[in-house]
């Protein structure tokens, strides 16, 4: 019996040294995009035909729109291969994969009101209903996101908030004056203002990638590599057939199209009123001049390196990592600060993606303090300037 079986396990040895076994490549579509439509699925079973004739390895196709489970197996490196919405590439990048292609079309995501809102600016937006597609959709992700980075949220900015399913669902609400203003796509607004005279957009977004490819960080470059050309190499038939499921053409991308689409929403606020933002250079002129600097994160991220001359005062977080939160939740030892109101001082921790520094300037804003500097860029700032790290 055991002879007979090592034939049969040589060869299988044999094929995956020759790379025989399937890649398995993950296509997202995002909530404007029809899954399930025939042309859609053909579409998509041959571009990964095309993808593994391109690499000679087979390519294993799994198709979904259910973006929380994506990013579950995203997180795990179930994925060798993921074309997906922007938001989920940014999501993706932050757990290992390498972006190689992203789709030459981009998506804007504006606000749009009718002219019975009586509402003309964003600012005048201030508390009126909205509405937006899925919440795990680009628009919503990208609107959440750029509000974020001003210290706001969607449910605090706005009045009533109503999620839809579908894009399209999102004009038929102001139609039927279920909300005010409605986040979209560019390309449906332009063509739902034209049927509403008066109608205008109150807010445009910058342009970001409509999609992109990532690759598992566990592939080698070569092969990284082999997958960006062979998106971008597809031929102008497979982007047509591609463009009729939302996507079309691929040029080459790297980290760098998608910084803003993966920090939006996941990075700090871009502001916090009240205190002084400051850089490196600024910081380390403060210390100089004898303003404490408070590094706020946890006992084993200060022992593993911290700015020379830092204090260490941990900020607990137990709220939410957003604008919107009860900072009760949390706790900060207000003994080993300074009790005078006055005093100057700058909060720091492991740069802009790291709540602790904003949660601890905010919470002694809050309580009346009126010197307070945040560091925002902290750490990785400080290494990066080449000044001392104890």
């Amino acid at each position: 019996m055991v002879k007979r079986w090592l034939p049969l396990l040589g060869a299988a040895l044999i094929g995956v040294s020759q790379g025989a076994w399937a890649l398995v490549m993950n296509v997202t579509l995002d909530y404007d995009q029809d899954r399930d439509h025939v042309a859609t699925q053909s579409a998509f079973n041959e571009l990964a035909a095309r993808i593994g004739k391109s690499l000679g390895q087979p390519v294993r196709l799994v198709m979904t729109q259910n973006t929380e489970r994506v990013g579950e197996e995203v997180r795990q490196g179930g994925y060798d291969i993921l074309l997906a919405p922007a938001q989920i590439v940014g999501l993706a990048m932050r757990h290992g994969y390498v972006p190689v292609a992203r789709t030459e079309a981009e998506a804007r995501i504006v606000l749009v009101t009718d002219k019975s809102s009586g509402v003309r600016t964003f600012e005048q937006a201030k508390g009126h209903s909205v509405a937006l597609p899925n919440p795990e959709s680009l628009v919503s992700y990208m609107v959440k996101g750029e509000l974020n980075a001003q210290g706001l949220s969607i449910g605090g900015y706005f009045g009533p908030v109503t999620y839809v399913n579908r894009y399209g669902a999102v004009l038929y609400a102001l139609d039927i004056g279920q909300a005010e203003i409605g986040a979209v796509k560019e390309g449906p607004a332009k063509d739902w203002l034209v049927r509403h005279p008066g109608a205008l957009v109150i807010k445009a977004y910058d342009p970001v990638p409509l999609a992109g490819v990532v690759v598992s960080g566990k592939l080698d470059e070569a092969m990284r590599d082999k997958v960006g050309r062979a998106f971008v190499g597809l031929g102008a038939d497979m982007a047509g057939r591609l463009a009729k499921s939302g996507m079309g053409a691929f040029d080459q991308a790297d980290s760098a199209d998608f910084t803003k689409v993966s920090t939006r929403g996941f990075y700090t606020p871009e502001v916090l009123p009240g205190a002084t933002i400051v850089t490196a250079e600024q910081a380390r002129r403060l210390m100089a001049q004898g303003v404490p600097l408070y590094d706020v994160r946890p006992d084993s991220h200060y022992r593993e390196g911290h700015i020379k001359g830092a204090r260490h005062v941990p900020y607990e977080i137990n709220s939410p990592k957003e604008p919107d939160y009860d900072d009760s939740v949390d706790k900060f030892n207000l003994a080993k600060l300074p009790q005078d109101k006055g005093a100057p001082m700058i909060f720091q921790c492991n740069g802009a993606e790291c709540w602790y520094s904003y949660k601890a300037a905010r919470y002694m804003l809050k309580r009346g303090y009126k010197q307070v500097y945040w560091f925002r860029t902290g750490l990785p700032a400080w290494k990066a300037a080449g000044y001392p790290v104890e």
